[in-house]
């Protein structure tokens, strides 16, 4: 099935679109604000959606965070940021996604056996700030194995920030996934990566204990890619809701902090398994401590089923002193 979504639109189109678990968000920071942030800068893995997130707050931290999809698919993020030369940040990461195992038959129903399925990005970023103003870029490493068909790219991340200098308001855009495919799964379906430019916003009042997220996603792509209604045949308000992404951190104490957000993309999509329910809503929480910080969230995509994430971090300096 998997094959299927990247060969069926290669055999109409002469290309086919591949790496779109770049889009899962696969880490809690991301995904209990609604699966799309460009701003918030609680989670150390904010990294992985806006590089000019990388900051000096989280250097010598590491982050473990563990995803369970239904139908066992299980996804893992790891990742370190280090001080870099010049006053800057180095960041490390890495996505692992393993859809499980599949049985395997040839043209006439002949079982061949069992066989896996994996994709993987490997990150290196760096971050710096120039006044209110913070840089980012990161350059990844793409592969997708799905049995024996394999595909490979490298691609790469821009982002910037502006922090204003006396209010809680940060302002930001990204290019994500801009880069080259190295090899593709059949040599006669080139392959395109999922390559879109993005902008987030986030604000919170002096005396008001919640920070509010607007995040923009698929300014030059498809916002309906997997949708059986074109997109000339939805309202101009749909088509623009969409592409948008809210979110909300409430900060209860300084070591506790809650999770919201909403994605009206998610919820179209998986509208027609099971009804909508709380599809396109997500939650989360966070607790920090000196040693270490424990996330979690929960994301919604129809009434059966949502994912679980976890995560921990912790600086390698108080990991030590365990």
């Amino acid at each position: 099935m998997l094959l299927a979504m990247v060969s069926r639109p290669g055999l109409a189109q002469s290309s086919g679109r591949a790496f779109g678990f770049l889009n899962q968000p696969s880490f809690t920071g991301l995904a209990g604000l609604g699966g799309v942030n460009l701003t918030s800068t609680g989670d150390p893995m904010m990294f992985l959606s806006n590089p000019a997130l990388s900051d000096s707050l989280h250097q010598k931290k590491i982050s473990l965070h563990y995803l369970n999809f239904p139908g066992d698919i299980q996804v893992a993020t790891l990742g370190y940021l280090l001080p870099g030369p010049i006053e800057s940040t180095i960041s490390l990461g890495l996505q692992y996604f393993n859809y499980g195992e599949f049985e395997g038959f040839d043209d006439t129903g002949f079982p061949l056996g069992t066989f896996s399925a994996n994709e993987f990005a490997l990150t290196a970023g760096l971050g710096k700030s120039f006044g209110v103003f913070r840089y980012g870029v990161n350059a990844k490493l793409l592969g997708s194995v799905l049995e024996s068909y394999q595909a490979y790219a490298l691609a790469m991340d821009f982002g910037v920030t502006y922090r204003h200098p006396q209010q809680d308001l940060v302002l930001a855009v990204v290019a994500k996934q801009v880069g080259v495919v190295l090899k593709n799964y059949f040599e006669d379906v080139p392959l395109s990566l999922p390559a879109d430019i993005r902008v987030g916003a986030s604000y919170k009042a002096t005396e008001m204990p919640i920070r509010f997220h607007l995040s923009v996603r698929n300014l030059i792509g498809d916002a309906d890619a997997f949708l059986a209604i074109p997109q000339e045949e939805q309202a101009i308000g749909e088509r623009i809701f969409r592409r948008v992404v809210l979110g909300a951190e409430l900060l209860v104490h300084e070591s506790v902090q809650l999770r919201a957000g909403y994605n009206h993309l998610i919820r179209k999509e998986f509208a027609a398994i099971g009804g909508q329910g709380m599809g396109g809503f997500s939650g989360g929480l966070l607790f920090s401590s000196k040693k270490f910080a424990f996330s979690y969230s929960r994301m919604f995509y129809h009434v059966p089923g949502g994912t679980h994430l976890m995560g921990i971090s912790t600086n390698l300096n108080e990991l030590r002193k365990f």
